[in-house]
């Protein structure tokens, strides 16, 4: 588990976009630091005011909790289901959390630990009781080609089924990851049941679901969802994505001087035009290069 400079830009992001309140946030399982003090440099440079001999201590640290204090100004709480990482709360997420946890985190942070988790709907349930009213959950987990890494892999219709408004929350924005050596991040702008169709897609590498959603309402005795094609009746109108066609983008903002690969990049400060999943049925995807040179903007294809 560890938490990369994509995941930090998109904790960011959902900080600028949707309030997430981090003044008490807790990481599912104790989450290591998986970005380099040059990536920090290069792509959350807002945070560059920090002291230099603060910076050099986070970096000594093999995890994410005194970056993000440094960063945010509060103390990142973990939840971990074996001691010896040793995390604040030692609890089984397969078991229902205690009622002293309920509604006490402003932000819930899942940067890989529900794939480990065999009792997901209880997972799922402990994580809407622990966040307070309004509180937000960020989650990175795996969607493609993680075969063997954990227990289970998840498809977008998962979190749009499971993380609705019956359930107490809402989605505010999943992203489809490319986790390898240049990340590229594509942003769904539909649901399966917006679009009357799977949302689907077909990638040959490893690939990462994150999702921003939002707590809405309360958290019923029991989660329930179905597949939205099922309850709907339309599963034979099943298209896909697929990535095998050449993006269509606008790559006049880039050069090859940016040792960046320009063929996806996404704008993660809200704007419209980004790299989007449209769930239209097209083989290839569609977008526009924004531009590098303002990365605290983007969450685009990280050099490792």
């Amino acid at each position: 588990m560890g938490l990369r400079i994509t995941s930090m830009l998109t904790i960011e992001y959902a900080r600028k976009n949707y309030g997430a309140d981090l003044s008490k946030a807790l990481s599912l399982g104790r989450q290591c630091r998986a970005f380099s003090r040059n990536e920090f440099r290069k792509y959350l440079p807002q945070f560059q005011d920090i002291p230099e001999m603060k910076l050099e201590e986070d970096f000594r640290s093999p995890y994410a909790e005194k970056i993000f204090r440094d960063m945010y100004g509060t103390r990142l709480y973990s939840l971990d289901g074996f001691a010896h990482e040793d995390p604040d709360i030692v609890w089984d997420l397969n078991e229902p959390v205690p009622e002293k946890m309920e509604e006490q985190f402003s932000c819930l942070i899942d940067g890989g630990t529900m794939e480990h988790v065999f009792n997901v709907p209880e997972l799922v349930r402990n994580c809407f009781r622990m966040l307070r009213p309004g509180g937000i959950y960020i989650s990175m987990v795996p969607t493609n080609n993680f075969n063997g890494h954990g227990l289970y892999q998840f498809s977008p219709d998962f979190f749009y089924s499971v993380f609705s408004e019956p359930n107490g929350m809402k989605i505010r924005d999943i992203f489809i990851v490319k986790f390898s050596s240049k990340n590229k991040v594509w942003k769904l702008n539909t649901s399966p049941a917006a679009a009357g169709e799977r949302v689907q897609f077909d990638v040959n590498t490893q690939t990462e679901i994150y999702v921003i959603a939002e707590k809405t309402g309360p958290t019923p005795e029991k989660i329930r969802a179905q597949q939205t094609d099922y309850e709907e009746g339309w599963y034979e109108n099943e298209k896909s994505i697929t990535n095998t066609g050449t993006l269509t983008s606008n790559a006049n903002n880039l050069s090859a001087d940016d040792g960046i690969d320009n063929s996806n990049v996404l704008n993660l400060t809200g704007g419209t035009n980004s790299n989007v999943i449209t769930g239209a049925g097209t083989t290839n995807f569609s977008g526009n290069i924004i531009n590098n040179n303002t990365v605290e903007q983007n969450i685009i294809n990280v050099e490792s």
